[in-house]
């Protein structure tokens, strides 16, 4: 088997394309073959769940978010997407608390700065709204830019390039840095209560 920078990847970005293009079922059955393939890693469930998801599918999305979880806890999209879940479904705190510890694990995460963009603005916060509008334009340009060069490479058979120094650090789960969460997450929910953010 080969490694997963390179062939999980492929995989990855040609189940992408197939969704896509509009080939639900081809996509599906490639995301599945990452799950058999590796099914110690998260995203092809994450990528699973968005399918269902974009068909209003949203409890069997919301269990292939978990399920996700449940291999990276720490794992930015599918935080994300399970915020996504809860914006869906108008629960705008629970929606909060997911984007917000999925920066907490990749600061650079541009659609959990989006999605939390869109919470705050439906309760009312536009500055905080703005501010991370802003910040997702600017991830996703970056973003695009490191993708292109990550699938030519791959497309030709080259490594992909290896990325740029973050400005933020890649967290990992330690048991004191889950009480910070914790701490964290109980902050937002007792200033949510009180309404004050």
């Amino acid at each position: 088997m080969e490694t997963w920078d390179i062939r999980g990847q492929k995989m990855l970005m040609d189940g992408t394309q197939a969704w896509q293009s509009g080939h639900r079922d081809q996509a599906m059955s490639i995301f599945q073959e990452v799950v058999d393939q590796y099914p110690e890693r998260p995203e092809g469930y994450n990528k699973i769940g968005v399918i269902y998801a974009q068909t209003a599918e949203l409890d069997t999305a919301e269990r292939y978010f978990i399920t996700a979880l449940t291999k990276d806890r720490a794992h930015a999209p599918s935080l994300t997407n399970l915020g996504n879940i809860y914006l869906e479904r108008g629960e705008l705190e629970n929606a909060i608390q997911h984007y917000t510890l999925a920066l907490v694990s990749d600061p650079n995460y541009a659609p959990a700065h989006r999605n939390l963009s869109v919470a705050y603005r439906k309760q009312g916060h536009l500055n905080r709204s703005v501010t991370h509008l802003k910040r997702s334009q600017r991830l996703e340009t970056q973003r695009q830019r490191e993708d292109f060069r990550t699938e030519r490479a791959l497309r030709t058979g080259h490594a992909p390039p290896r990325p740029k120094a973050e400005t933020g650090r890649r967290f990992s789960f330690s048991s004191r840095n889950i009480w910070w969460i914790l701490i964290l997450a109980a902050a937002v929910y007792l200033t949510v209560k009180a309404g004050h953010l």
